[in-house]
């Protein structure tokens, strides 16, 4: 929650706080989003919120629908520059190119911001289950399976000071439930060497992650996944899978120096 006198850090310009917040707010929604919501959720005064968004559709960072507003094409500009400085994303399509084996399932790779993933990059399988990941979107780390393997890195203060107001809104009946609940998954994961998303995120699907790495040190990059249906899984198949994650985000970590 931000308003217009939102404290920000020392020498932040308080309109581009707000600006970069309503960019966010965008961005989180299936929809298009009013001004009404983009003032009342951002506690923002409504002359404030129409100067602004106005401001953002004038530099095509904000699109005008109907029913209010959608990202602008220009952010692609923006996204399209990351990716290609990324060596994380170029090498995760060598990956998935050099490897047919891979394209029977869904791979994913995201980034940690915040206490969220963003998806960079994902090629989709031959076997659906009824989620596309698509670039930009963005989950609760906290429920999958990339996520958890970034989580993984970080040491036990960190985590509880990431999530020190609580762990997001749960998207299924099986997402984990407790900050305590979550500290004690990363253990297992640390131990075992990869995460796995049991439903978590979606009723129906398994994804297993591990980390990935370059020179800078332990703390993951990214974080790489496969996922599956449920209903394809024996004990046998979990087993081979994780191995296999594991091996692929070594062979990703690898090729970025680590």
């Amino acid at each position: 929650m931000i308003s217009d006198k939102a404290s920000t850090a020392a020498g932040d310009v308080p309109a581009v706080v707000r600006a970069g917040a309503i960019l966010d707010l965008v961005a989180a929604s299936s929809d298009p989003v009013s001004m009404t919501e983009i003032a009342e959720r951002l506690n923002l005064a409504r002359s404030s919120a129409h100067g602004l968004c106005h401001t953002l559709v004038n530099l095509g960072l904000l699109e005008k629908r109907a029913r209010g507003f959608s990202l602008g094409g220009h952010v692609m500009a923006w996204a399209n520059a990351f990716l290609d400085r990324s060596d994380m994303v170029g090498a995760f399509s060598r990956l998935w190119d050099q490897t047919p084996a891979l394209r029977q399932e869904t791979m994913t790779l995201t980034i940690l911001d915040g206490a969220d993933v963003i998806y960079v990059a994902s090629r989709q399988g031959d076997d659906p289950f009824g989620i596309t990941f698509r670039m930009g979107m963005r989950l609760p780390a906290a429920y999958t399976a990339t996520g958890k393997a970034i989580l993984s890195t970080l040491d036990e203060a960190e985590v509880r000071r990431l999530y020190r107001d609580g762990l997001p809104p749960a998207l299924t009946d099986r997402s984990v439930g407790s900050l305590d609940a979550l500290v004690r998954e990363l253990e297992e994961i640390r131990a075992r060497g990869f995460s796995i998303d049991d439903e978590q995120v979606r009723r129906g699907m398994f994804c297993f992650g591990a980390p990935v790495h370059d020179f800078s040190g332990k703390k993951a990059v990214g974080g790489f996944a496969i996922s599956v249906r449920a209903d394809s899984l024996t004990p046998a198949r979990i087993e081979a899978l994780g191995a296999d994650v594991i091996r692929y985000a070594r062979l990703l970590s690898r090729s970025l120096g680590s």
